[in-house]
């Protein structure tokens, strides 16, 4: 009774469901299940299930993608709303979680050259060390069941003399093997302890070499250098640790030390070398790393073995393929708020080079992708933990939702981006100070010299005691923004246009200008 899935899966569920005993109905449901791609078969003497009078036994196997806790309580939510749908008459009497089977020990052999037998001393010191790193490696390994033992390791050099699966055959006067770095194995523990306790040690040793690493880079004492007496003195017994499954080179030993507990040591110095190293920095520091950890876990929930990933090859040419024509426009739309919402300007009355227009909206696209992949994180431990129908209806309409908070979102904070700089530049130009560029747009302070007796001008007159801001004007006609206050806190009453053959502009020193 295997199973052949019509999706991906990693979790196997057994059911013992029971169907009423009519042979149109097994026969039914046996083949609506196997439809589904589930394994089913009438249930035999060996698995002594007891069912109710009336009721014939089934044995159902259903694969699930997603969380073990979750598994069981989805297979039978799958199965009986199948039943539901098709009006079978069952109930599902018991469900069981298929374990994986149990990974192996395996030794990794890899094949290398010898020292030449006329080495000197150094040579082999020398080669010894490379050889231990993998240096004079010939790219050739055997994988083994089983812990090593001298036994073990003839029967590897046996097999090796005895066949060539190509390239240069293994010769026993030029070449031998050695094992992979790694921790020793504990006698009679499984894969899945021996895991456990590997990655419980090198938390323990990582994060005691930054918490050294961040006393040493916060403190400013002569004291702080006592921190690195932390990682000194595991540095060796944690190289030890882990080379320990083969005689190495007690330089090797501790170079794999000094590796781990150095580089834990230099992350945590450089985090309370920060500004940020204060508690509150540190803490939301922590919380970012969860966060972006939380969120990397659920993107690969989410677009592993799914529609998305088997389909990406033509669903990416289709997202991308809108950009180059939909970034040009957003960028328009923020160069004119910029301009005409903040300071009265028509945008066609400025020039700006056409490739600022997919800078500045670039940063929305960041934006809006960040918040995309939140959501998709999101869906992502939906996904890995079989949200089930009552609640999923729920989750799709507060997704829908949340999409449409987190687009309005991005338009508000762009449109507060364009805000922040359009007052930086107000603020600027009334102090007679440069005024900041908004992605193209490059004002300049600049003094009003007019070239008659009178000059035409929109919300006149010509200021010509102090500086106005010129933007790179396009055309005949010039538009100036006064940054005087006696003008009124009406934005569009500061925009001044004048024509070009009116005025001469020359670039302002100061908050003056010279009559």
């Amino acid at each position: 009774m295997t199973p052949e899935a019509l999706g991906p899966y990693n979790r196997r569920v057994r059911l013992v469901v029971e169907v009423r005993d009519d042979q149109d109905e097994l026969e039914l449901a046996s083949g609506v299940f196997g439809a589904q791609g589930w394994g089913v078969r009438p249930a035999r003497a060996a698995d002594s299930v007891t069912v109710d009078d009336g009721y014939a036994g089934l044995i159902v196997e259903i694969p699930v993608h997603g969380s073990r806790w979750t598994a069981r309580s989805t297979a039978v939510e799958q199965l009986t709303t199948l039943a539901k749908r098709r009006k079978l008459d069952l109930w599902v009497r018991e469900s069981k979680l298929i374990p994986p089977k149990s990974a192996q020990t395996q030794t990794v052999y890899h094949v290398h050259r010898k020292a030449p037998d006329d080495a000197g001393p150094v040579l082999r010191w020398l080669a010894e060390h490379w050889t231990a790193v993998g240096g004079l490696d010939i790219r050739h390994t055997l994988h083994l069941r089983g812990e090593y033992s001298d036994e073990q390791r003839t029967q590897v050099l046996a097999e090796l003399e005895a066949r060539n699966i190509g390239g240069p055959p293994f010769d026993p006067d030029t070449h031998d093997i050695r094992r992979a770095i790694g921790p020793r194995s504990e006698a009679g523990s499984t894969e899945r302890r021996r895991e456990a306790g590997r990655i419980a040690v090198i938390s323990v040793i990582v994060l005691a070499c930054v918490a050294s690493g961040v006393l040493l880079g916060a403190l400013g004492s002569p004291w702080r250098f006592t921190a690195l007496l932390v990682p000194a003195a595991i540095c060796w017994p944690t190289g030890a640790w882990l080379t320990s499954n083969a005689p190495r080179p007690k330089l090797i030993r501790l170079g794999c030390g000094v590796v781990l507990t150095g580089s834990g040591t230099f992350a945590g110095w450089m985090w309370g070398r920060s500004e940020d190293a204060g508690l509150s920095g540190m803490l939301a520091g922590l919380g970012m790393v969860l966060g972006l950890g939380l969120t990397a876990f659920g993107l690969w929930y989410a677009l592993s073995a799914s529609w998305f990933s088997r389909n990406v090859q033509w669903f990416l040419p289709v997202l991308a393929a809108p950009l180059p024509f939909v970034m040009p426009w957003v960028g328009a739309f923020l160069h004119a708020v910029y301009l005409e919402d903040m300071f009265g300007i028509p945008a066609d009355a400025v020039h700006v080079g056409f490739y600022w227009q997919y800078v500045v909206a670039l940063r929305p696209l960041v934006v809006a992708v960040l918040f995309l992949l939140g959501l998709v994180a999101v869906a992502g431990w939906a996904r890995h933990f079989n949200v089930q129908a009552p609640v999923s209806a729920f989750f799709r309409l507060m997704l829908v939702l949340t999409g449409i908070v987190a687009v309005l979102t991005v338009v508000q904070i762009a449109l507060d981006d364009v805000e922040k700089s359009a007052d930086r530049t107000m603020r600027a130009a009334a102090a007679g100070h440069r005024p900041p560029g908004y992605f193209g747009l490059h004002p300049e302070l600049v003094c009003v010299k007019p070239l008659g007796a009178e000059t035409p001008v929109v919300n006149g007159p010509v200021p010509t005691g102090h500086p106005v801001l010129s933007f790179q004007p396009s055309g005949d006609t010039v538009w100036l923004w006064d940054p005087s206050p006696s003008r009124g806190k009406d934005t569009f009453r500061h925009a001044l246009r004048v024509r070009a053959e009116d005025v001469e502009l020359v670039m302002a020193d100061g908050g003056r200008c010279s009559r």
